[in-house]
């Protein structure tokens, strides 16, 4: 399920850039990381368009939950092995949200292995940033639940039950 509401989401979101735009979304352009989701050529502010692209790959995440100790939930599972994309932004109840990007040129595991935090005794997938104040967006590891994190204060909200509630309420505009 998470697959499918993550390319209703990513459907609603180019439709946005087309109509208001009339471009797809646009990235800072550099030429060190070679991706297959870019569209055309760098403008002259040197951003270039991309376009998301279903994952051809399936990321085994077995060895890294052993090196971590944890099972990550297959919600996040699911959402790291659907689709690519560099850019992923909108709104949850009118709060930005700016998912970390799912690169065709990155290795996601080794990435993973730097977003796992621990908060008050429990475990968090940082996915994420979310509101104007720059918190965490992340994932509870036992419950697959989607947090809003302050890691300086410690203090974490929860936000929605799961990633499919948390897709399926996200607006690509305020």
């Amino acid at each position: 399920m998470i697959k499918e509401c993550l390319k209703t989401y990513l459907d609603k979101y180019f439709a946005c850039y087309k109509n208001y735009r009339g471009t797809y979304p646009a990235v800072p352009y550099d030429e060190e990381e070679k991706s297959s989701l870019w569209y055309g050529e760098p403008d002259e502010e040197e951003y270039i368009q991309w376009m998301y692209k279903e994952k051809d790959k399936q990321t085994d995440f077995s060895d890294l939950e052993d090196e971590l100790e944890l099972a990550l939930p297959d919600a996040a599972k699911e959402f790291y092995n659907s689709y690519y994309f560099l850019q992923l932004q909108g709104f949850y109840h009118g709060e930005s949200v700016n998912f970390d990007p799912i690169s065709d040129s990155r290795d996601i595991l080794r990435d993973l292995k730097t977003c796992i935090f621990e908060i008050n005794g429990k475990k968090y997938l940082h996915m994420g940033i979310y509101s104007n104040m720059d918190l965490a967006l992340c994932m509870e590891t036992d419950t697959g639940a989607i947090v809003q994190a302050d890691y300086d204060s410690k203090n974490v909200e929860k936000l929605a039950d799961s990633l499919e509630e948390f897709l399926d309420q996200m607006t690509p505009v305020r």
